[in-house]
């Protein structure tokens, strides 16, 4: 957790594919610890297991306006089975009671990679670091939609077609490319490679470290496992 060096009033946009809600889940259950935290999504969620949470339905304004405690509060719209995004005014007027805030800010239909649509992914205009997530497991496997979200766009953006192999050098299209994994990002760009513990040669992150150095990619990398 401290390799993310967040801050309080930090706004958090967590977007990509392969580990989101995990780390949304994670960030916002260690940081509530010691501080009030909102965690919230503009798109739509599975409604968290284990937490207390507050549908836009209820009047949330009467709980901001007393001292928060340090706590988790999951506030958001209720959509069938899952959680969805408030109207963004709403979102920007609670921001300034927390002390952290975590938003799930991005789709991928349960699959570890994805292309994003023109309106993909939603980022608050608060946001001060946006959160890449990528699934590292899926180099040298073949491109298939049973396990990528969006396929024609996610070809489009690395340009190959399906049945081609991934190899590193799509990450590092996915990463730096305008419609890949920062498209409408705001503030630090962080990168945050997922499952990492899950595969046999970890020189293949070392590589992207140092082709996304070359290409002055300018945001930090993080390595993470299953959590």
């Amino acid at each position: 957790m401290k390799n993310f060096k967040l801050k309080k009033g930090d706004v958090i946009s967590i977007v990509g594919a392969g580990g989101k809600t995990t780390l949304l889940n994670y960030l916002s259950s260690k940081y509530s610890q010691n501080n009030s935290v909102l965690m919230t999504t503009t798109t739509k969620i599975f409604i968290p297991i284990n937490y207390d949470y507050l549908y836009h339905n209820i009047n949330f304004l009467d709980i901001v306006s007393l001292p928060l405690k340090n706590n988790l509060y999951v506030i958001a719209s209720k959509f069938k089975n899952k959680l969805s995004s408030l109207p963004l005014k709403d979102l920007k007027s609670l921001i300034k009671h927390f002390d952290y805030t975590f938003i799930e800010a991005d789709g991928s239909n349960m699959k570890p990679l994805k292309g994003w649509n023109e309106d993909e992914p939603v980022i608050c205009d608060d946001t001060t670091i946006t959160i890449g997530v990528i699934d590292i497991t899926h180099i040298g496997k073949l491109i298939n939609e049973k396990f990528i979200h969006r396929i024609e766009l996610f070809c489009k953006l690395v340009d190959k077609k399906i049945g081609d192999i991934i190899t590193i050098d799509d990450y590092i299209k996915i990463i730096l490319k305008k419609d890949g994994i920062f498209k409408n990002s705001k503030g630090k760009k962080i990168i945050f490679f997922s499952k990492s513990d899950l595969i046999k040669d970890f020189n293949i992150i070392e590589e992207i470290k140092i082709k996304l150095k070359g290409k002055n990619f300018d945001g930090e990398i993080i390595v993470g496992g299953v959590l």
